[in-house]
């Protein structure tokens, strides 16, 4: 009688054991399989937006060129850069007063990621208006004594509008 009852443990010890022996297998070989590659390389570019943001006194000029880097280990290690990547170096990049260079960059982020275009050509047209302000006033010395009121400095007449009469409806 006892014969009998000791046969079904052992089985089921046995049984317990294989699973055990298949779960630390599986566990090891587990550990040991290599972890999937990232589709970009975010390495620089999310501190350096975070400082951007939060504008702790942080260069520009420092922060792209932090950028810079990135994008060429990106290319020394053939991965991709991320998205948003090329716009934010462009936005560095036309902070800096250097509008072609920034342009470029929201090209490149423009070609890379097509869904990105309207907000580029957004910023893109706002580029070229920030980047013709001061180019205007700096063009017009004549206005700039007209407002101040030196002598000598001409000014053109204003153009003189009346006031459109009052339409009369018919009788």
């Amino acid at each position: 009688m006892m014969k009998t009852m000791a046969q079904p443990r052992r089985t089921a010890f046995a049984r317990t054991g294989r699973a055990l022996a298949i779960t630390a297998l599986a566990g090891l070989l587990g550990a040991c399989a290599q972890q999937p590659k990232s589709l970009y390389t975010w390495e620089g570019y999310q501190p350096t937006v975070y400082a951007y943001l939060k504008e702790d006194g942080n260069d520009y000029a420092v922060q792209a060129q932090t950028l810079e880097k990135s994008v060429e280990k990106a290319r020394a290690t053939n991965r991709e850069l991320p998205p948003g990547f090329r716009a934010h170096l462009g936005m560095l990049y036309l902070k800096m007063g250097d509008g072609e260079k920034g342009v470029e960059q929201l090209q490149g982020e423009k070609q890379a990621f097509p869904e990105s275009t309207p907000f580029m050509d957004f910023l893109m047209r706002n580029a070229g208006k920030s980047a013709a302000a001061p180019q205007a006033q700096a063009a017009t010395p004549a206005a700039e004594s007209v407002a101040r009121n030196e002598p000598g400095a001409k000014s053109e007449p204003a153009a003189q509008t009346e006031p459109a009469a009052p339409k009369k409806k018919g009788n």
